[in-house]
């Protein structure tokens, strides 16, 4: 059985027997630089019914310190791990509401109330997702709002997973994250999601993500775990060889566009 496959444990009940309407996973390690916005942008949302559970990967630089502060505002835990994937996983198995958002420790909400007028707007037999917005190294932002269509999803990695919302049940139908890949699984798992549910575009602006991440900087790795993830699901191999080769023509343009 592949991560992939793995499925949600039943959810435990919070003392007196009552569950969190949002879990909010965050997955950090080293992150001492930033995981305290992370961490202030949950505290700070006027909704509140949620948990806030942090999996670290056994940080050196501080990180513990910072978490330690936050008290019981937060649930924790820090071990070694295979990567973030393994640490989503785990803080997916160890949530407790309805609905889970993941939020990276270099990540972190766009307003206070953000929760609050996404999560009237949730579908349950859907794929929930918000729209993104990305902060590059300079302090410059741009707004990332995908209108749905399914074909663009195997040309790149379109729809936002740092602004996705699956629901307990979504996750333990369609399970977990492969952890066999390093940058792709979360690519693998919208696509599962969209085998089963039809889209919810929310049009809010969710996330701010930081522009440092692995995909980021790392073309070699992108594309061949991107090419692993259209072989997953059975797209054939003359597709794939053209869609790479696309992909690392408009590669070299953006890479171009940005060093001028």
């Amino acid at each position: 059985m592949s991560d992939g496959d793995q499925k949600v444990p039943a959810a435990a009940h919070v003392e007196g027997g009552r569950e969190p309407f949002l879990s909010i996973v965050t997955a950090t390690y080293n992150s001492v630089s930033t995981v305290r916005d992370t961490l202030e942008s949950v505290r700070k949302q006027t909704f509140q019914d949620f948990e806030h559970i942090v999996v670290d990967g056994g940080s050196t630089d501080g990180t513990i310190d910072v978490l330690k502060e936050y008290g019981p505002a937060i649930r924790w835990i820090s071990e070694p791990d295979r990567g973030i994937y393994d640490a989503m996983n785990k803080g997916i198995a160890m949530s407790r509401g309805h609905w889970i958002h993941l939020l990276n420790s270099d990540d972190f909400y766009a307003s206070n109330d953000v929760l609050g007028r996404i999560v009237p707007k949730l579908l349950p037999n859907a794929l929930n997702y918000a729209d993104l917005i990305r902060l590059n190294a300079d302090g410059s932002r741009f707004s990332q709002s995908y209108r749905y269509r399914k074909w663009p999803l195997y040309l790149s990695a379109f729809l936002p997973h740092p602004s996705l919302l699956v629901s307990a049940e979504q996750y333990r139908l369609a399970g977990l994250y492969d952890a066999s890949f390093r940058i792709a699984a979360d690519h693998d798992l919208i696509l599962r999601l969209l085998d089963r549910y039809p889209p919810n575009h929310i049009e809010v602006e969710m996330t701010v993500m930081r522009q440092s991440g692995v995909s980021a900087t790392n073309l070699d790795l992108t594309m061949d775990e991107f090419g692993r993830v259209l072989r997953k699901h059975n797209v054939p191999i003359i597709l794939i060889e053209l869609v790479m080769g696309i992909r690392r023509i408009w590669w070299k343009m953006r890479s171009y566009k940005r060093s001028n």
